[in-house]
């Protein structure tokens, strides 16, 4: 079989790092099993999560020896973000209900501390002024369930969303979820509680609820970015750089939310290069940044390509991870079709090493933190893994469920890929 030229360094530089860092699987664990343990509270809101995932991040970037850019470890900024500090609890009809397993406090929810009967609504009672009207007056005092019909429309959810808000002003509000619950984080509160319930844990005869849902909104809710470099050999002036957001969706009243895949898995990956490239000095320099504030709307990413704290020109590519904890299916390369020559690469790189089940290519989408760079033409691509455990956002993205299965191959692959980038 012959190889191609210029496929010949990589293929050098994936050998290499296998056989420098031949436990990189058993690294990313460690790194992955701290991200999200306990003692970071889910790397969000609550206990400051976030802030201790950063100086630990830095740390190790300082521990790595990368070095700082502009004389800073890190990018300062904020946002507003809602937060659930204490404690939550929902009893319906007397059961008491598992918070993250059996319902979700919505990220934008405010207060509420009751017993309420309940009132069932359809859209039908919603329908019209004079329905909504007559509605009103009998939910008054009570709390809402919403029972409407499933949609995947997006005109018929805006509506949904809409009533649902306009009814959390005068009640708490209770709506009839899937049978997987996810979670997220808002930058809004409500005037009361809303709560989503998991499939088949309200029944339709269910005639009271209490309710104890305290939220704490932060209008400026202090984040950081983290960045280390790795020196290009040679003087460079060009840049890489590979992102991944270190933040989560943190705690819940007592409910954590752990991260595990999303995305310790992919801080785990920046780290690992991070570990290579300060060995193994890169033809250009590569920036590594830890991103804040993802999950709240790619606030961090954001933030940076405004504060352009580099000459944004010199940037001849991003590679940002997420979700890089399994891979039975291989991975799937976002902006693919506006980056093909990169994505030919990794494919031809794995056509030779064969350390990836496949490299799926699809198009522009603005799920992670490339889309702010892609947005202002900056060349941009998402790697995720695909196949395995599907925790998404819920309480069972665990360090214990996560099996890295295709960690090693894809290190491999980025290193390859990274070494002849220029």
């Amino acid at each position: 079989m012959r190889i191609p030229l210029f496929l010949l360094p990589l293929l050098l530089a994936g050998s290499l790092a296998a056989q420098d860092i031949p436990s990189v699987k058993e690294q990313a664990k460690r790194y992955v099993d701290t991200l999200a343990g306990p003692a970071f509270h889910g790397r969000g809101y609550v206990l400051g999560g976030d802030s201790l995932a950063a100086e630990w991040i830095a740390g190790q970037f300082d521990r790595i020896g990368l070095e700082k850019l502009n004389g800073k470890r890190f990018q300062a900024f904020t946002f507003p973000v809602n937060s659930f500090p204490d404690s939550v609890s929902v009893r319906v009809d007397g059961n008491l209900l598992e918070p993250g397993v059996d319902y979700l406090v919505d990220p934008s929810s405010g207060p509420s501390e009751g017993t309420y009967e309940l009132v069932h609504l359809t859209l039908r009672d919603l329908a019209t002024p004079e329905r909504k009207a007559m509605t009103m007056g009998v939910v008054m005092g009570h709390a809402a369930v919403l029972r409407f019909t499933p949609s995947t429309n997006s005109d018929t959810l805006a509506l949904y969303a809409a009533l649902e808000h306009e009814l959390s002003r005068y009640v708490p509000v209770i709506r009839q979820g899937g049978k997987k619950l996810t979670w997220s984080v808002s930058g809004t509160q409500a005037r009361n509680a809303i709560i989503e319930v998991r499939e088949g844990v309200l029944s339709d005869s269910a005639r009271t609820a209490i309710i104890r849902v305290n939220n704490h909104f932060i209008p400026r809710h202090n984040a950081r970015n983290v960045w280390g470099v790795a020196k290009a050999k040679g003087g460079s002036k060009d840049w890489l750089m590979v992102t991944a957001h270190y933040d989560h969706l943190g705690m819940m009243g007592q409910a954590l939310f752990p991260g595990a895949n999303d995305n310790a898995s992919g801080v785990s990956m920046l780290l690992c290069l991070a570990e290579w490239f300060q060995k193994h000095p890169p033809k250009v320099n590569i920036l590594l940044v830890a991103f804040a504030g993802e999950e709240a709307g790619l606030k961090g990413s954001e933030w940076f390509v405004v504060d352009r704290p580099i000459d944004m020109t010199r940037i001849r590519m991003l590679i940002n991870l997420d979700l890089n904890g399994t891979g039975e299916e291989g991975i799937t390369v976002v902006n693919a079709t506006a980056q093909q020559a990169v994505y030919d690469k990794l494919v031809a790189i794995n056509e030779q090493t064969k350390d990836l089940p496949q490299v799926k290519a699809r198009g522009p989408a603005c799920n992670s933190d490339h889309c702010p760079f892609a947005q202002k033409g900056i060349p941009a691509i998402f790697i995720y893994t695909m196949g395995g455990v599907s925790y998404y956002h819920d309480v069972m993205d665990r360090p214990e469920t996560l099996p890295l299965t295709k960690f090693d191959g894809l290190h491999r692959t980025l290193v390859t890929l990274l070494s002849t980038l220029k």
